[in-house]
C-alpha cells in the first residue's frame, strides 16, 4: 500500500498543468476542508471546470456535475484501475471496481444478482427488524452516538445476512472496516484490510468444500457464477467478496450519519416526514445530492484533450460525488435541502455508467427503514449540545461521531 495521505508530499505541478489551473486542494488533510468541507466544495463549483491540484501527488479535479459524470462513464479515458487518491498499489486486482469493461462486466452481473430487487425486497423485514432491536438500546436513554449505536451496526448486520454470517462477528467487522477508512497510517489500514482478507479467505475455504446448502446471498451467487465459460477461482471469490465488504458499509455509514445530522438541526423538514412519511424516499434522493460522500477516483488511460485541458496517461483524475452536488449549474441555490426538487435525482452518489454502485437499492431500503423507524420514536431530535462535529475524509467523506438527544415520552 502507498503512503498514508498525511506523509503524500505535494507534487511538483507537470508542465503540461497551465498555472492557471492549479488550485490547492485537499479533501483528505486540508485544515480548512476537515474544519467546513461543504463550504469549501461550494467554492470549488467557481473554479474553472477542470483544475489541477498539486496536494496529495497531485490530480485533476473537475467542478463541474456534467463532467464528473462524464468521467464516471468514459472508461475509455479515465480507468478504474486506481480509485483512490493518492495512489493505492494492490497487490491483487479489486473485483470488479477495479476492472474497465469489458472484463467489468463479466464480474458486475453477479454482483448485481447479489443486489438485486427480489434479495432486497427478501431483506427488508430483517432490515427493519434490526433498525428496531438497535434503537430499543438507546431509545430510552434520550441520547446516543449514533454513529457507533446505529450507524456502523445497521450496515454490518446487514452484510452479515446477505454473507450468511453470525451477528456475533459484528464488532470485528466494524473495527476492519474503521480501520481500513480511518487508519491514522497505511500500516493501520493495511493490517485491518489484512484481517478482511484472512477472515474471507478461511471463511471461503470452509464453505466451498462443500457447496450444498451455501448460506445468506453472496456464496450461492459465487458458487453458481462463470466467467468465459468457467468457475469463478478462489482468488477471484475472495477479491468480489472482500470488494463488497469495504465498497458497502462505510459509504452507508456516512450517508446515514449526514442525513441524521441534517434532520437533527432542521426540525422543519423533520416535521415534513412525519406528517408525511410518503416523502421519504424524495427526501432521500435530496440529501444523497446534498451530502454526497464518495471521492473516487480515476487514471487517465492515454494522452488526451478533455474539455480544453491537456491530460498526460497516468495522470490522476477525482469524480467528487459531493462536488457534483453542489454544482449551481445544476442545482438551483444547492447548499439548500428541498425535498420538492424537481431535478434531486440527477445526483451522483451513486457514480455513474458501468461503474454505478450495484448495492443502490440496498442502500436506498437501508435509508427509508432508519428513517421510518427513527424519527417517530426520537422526539425532538436534536444535537447534543457542545457536542463536538469532526469530520474524516478520504473515499467517503464522513462525521467520526454524532452525538444526538431527544425527549424520552
Amino acid at each position: 500500500m502507498s503512503a498514508p495521505a498525511s506523509a503524500v508530499p505535494a507534487a511538483v505541478v507537470p508542465a503540461h498543468v497551465p498555472p492557471d489551473r492549479v488550485v490547492h486542494f485537499d479533501f483528505r488533510r486540508g485544515p480548512d476542508f476537515l474544519a467546513d468541507p461543504w463550504g469549501v466544495l461550494a467554492a470549488m463549483t467557481a473554479k474553472p471546470d477542470i483544475v489541477f491540484s498539486p496536494e496529495l501527488g497531485g490530480y485533476w479535479v473537475p467542478t463541474k456535475a456534467e463532467i464528473i459524470d462524464e468521467v464516471f462513464r468514459r472508461h475509455d479515458l479515465f480507468s478504474s484501475r486506481q480509485i483512490s487518491i493518492p495512489r493505492v498499489e494492490r497487490r491483487a486486482k479489486s473485483i470488479p471496481a477495479g476492472l474497465d469493461p469489458p472484463e467489468h462486466g463479466k464480474y458486475r452481473k453477479t454482483v448485481t444478482q447479489m443486489f438485486g430487487g427480489k434479495t432486497v425486497m427478501g431483506l427488508e423485514a430483517d432490515m427493519r427488524e434490526t433498525a428496531r432491536r438497535l434503537a430499543d438500546a438507546f431509545v430510552k436513554n434520550g441520547e446516543c452516538e449514533f454513529v457507533a449505536e446505529f450507524a456502523r451496526r445497521m450496515p454490518v448486520d446487514v452484510f452479515l445476512k446477505l454473507y450468511g454470517l453470525p451477528e456475533s462477528l459484528r464488532e470485528e467487522f466494524v473495527s476492519w472496516v474503521v480501520g481500513f477508512f480511518q487508519g491514522a497510517n497505511a500500516e493501520e489500514m493495511m493490517a485491518a484490510h489484512n484481517k478482511t482478507v484472512a477472515y474471507m479467505s478461511q471463511w471461503l475455504d470452509e464453505k466451498m468444500k462443500n457447496r450444498a446448502g451455501l448460506e445468506g446471498h453472496v456464496l450461492p451467487a459465487l458458487a453458481a457464477a462463470e466467467v468465459d465459460g468457467r468457475p469463478l477461482d478462489k482468488e477471484e471469490m475472495l477479491s468480489m467478496a472482500v470488494t463488497l465488504v469495504n465498497a458497502g458499509l462505510d459509504t452507508v455509514t456516512s450517508g446515514m450519519t449526514h442525513m441524521m445530522h441534517f434532520l437533527a438541526t432542521s426540525p422543519a423538514h423533520r416535521q415534513q416526514l412525519l406528517d408525511d412519511p410518503a416523502l421519504i424516499p424524495n427526501a432521500i434522493e435530496e440529501m444523497l445530492r446534498r451530502f454526497g460522500v464518495a471521492s473516487l477516483a480515476r487514471v487517465v488511460d492515454h494522452d488526451v484533450e478533455f474539455h480544453g485541458v491537456q491530460m498526460k496517461t497516468g495522470d490522476m483524475i477525482l469524480a467528487s460525488t459531493p462536488l457534483a452536488g453542489l454544482d449551481p449549474a445544476l442545482f438551483d441555490n444547492p447548499l439548500k435541502v428541498d425535498f420538492a426538487r424537481e431535478n434531486k435525482r440527477r445526483h451522483t452518489a451513486f457514480g455513474a455508467g458501468p461503474h454505478v454502485c450495484p448495492g443502490a437499492m440496498l442502500s436506498r431500503v437501508e435509508f427509508r427503514i432508519m428513517l421510518e423507524e427513527l424519527l417517530p420514536r426520537l422526539r425532538n431530535l436534536r444535537l447534543a449540545p457542545g457536542a463536538p462535529l469532526d469530520y474524516t475524509s478520504g473515499i467517503t467523506l464522513a462525521l467520526k461521531k454524532l452525538h444526538l438527544k431527544w425527549d424520552v415520552a
